[in-house]
């Protein structure tokens, strides 16, 4: 049986620690040495190297104190066992890399689209939209976006201008829900609900529920007032 030991400095000096890292790990219960001294000098031995050593190689993988222990006890991780775990951590920082990039996808199409809302109501809008569409429906959105591009965006928005206007003159001039020209205004906006949902059943459903929840002018950063969507409602109901 191997019976030599290492103070504090020589472990720290064998693996690139520093002394004060060590006294860390045995406060954590991660690494305490196999004896001390009379004068209460910590000695590691030989099993206490390869823990250590198991450690280092964990921490470099990316792995927290915490993980690492878990992985230590009662026993030393497998090789696939510590693979699975740093892969579970990889796949979930590209996962909120992904979601910080299409929160600023977002928000860049936007304040390129309108140059009228401040930042923060744009931000405002983005957070409600959190709120109601899932990480994949965002992702979908933000694509169909990068798609448009910059000018198929602001063609999106002057045609919402155009048909938010043309509505809002019919409804204030008293025009019949009916009336051909409102017809065709109603058929102009539900082509624009599909071009931004992509027919997508889904996220169809959650701009109802944003809506319904929020309200419409908060929902549609004040393009669209409540007499409005009825008014609109009131469209469909003739056409149906």
């Amino acid at each position: 049986m191997d019976e030599r030991t290492w103070s504090i400095g020589e472990l720290a000096g064998m693996t690139g620690l520093t002394v004060r890292a060590l006294h860390h790990y045995d406060e954590l219960g991660l690494l305490s040495p196999a004896e001390r001294t009379a004068a209460g000098h910590r000695r590691y031995g030989v099993e206490d190297v390869r823990r250590l050593y198991r450690i280092v190689a964990l921490r470099r993988l990316g792995l927290p104190l915490g993980e690492i222990g878990r992985l230590l006890a009662p026993g030393p991780p497998t090789l696939a066992e510590t693979v699975r775990l740093q892969l579970a951590r990889v796949d979930d920082e590209l996962a909120r890399g992904r979601e910080l990039r299409d929160r600023l996808r977002r928000l860049l199409a936007a304040l390129e689209a309108s140059s009228e809302p401040s930042t923060e109501d744009l931000i405002e809008v983005m957070t409600m939209q959190e709120r109601y569409y899932t990480p994949e429906q965002r992702e979908t959105l933000a694509r169909r976006a990068a798609e448009l591009g910059d000018d198929g965006m602001r063609r999106a928005e002057a045609d919402w201008g155009d048909v938010i206007a043309g509505m809002r003159a019919e409804m204030e001039h008293g025009a019949d829900p009916g009336d051909p020209r409102v017809q065709e205004l109603l058929a102009r906006w539900t082509g624009l609900i599909e071009q931004f949902t992509g027919g997508d059943p889904g996220i169809r459903d959650s701009l109802a529920r944003m809506y319904e929840s929020e309200g419409s002018e908060p929902a549609s950063r004040g393009m669209v007032d409540p007499d409005l969507l009825a008014f609109v409602a009131r469209a469909r109901d003739a056409r149906a």
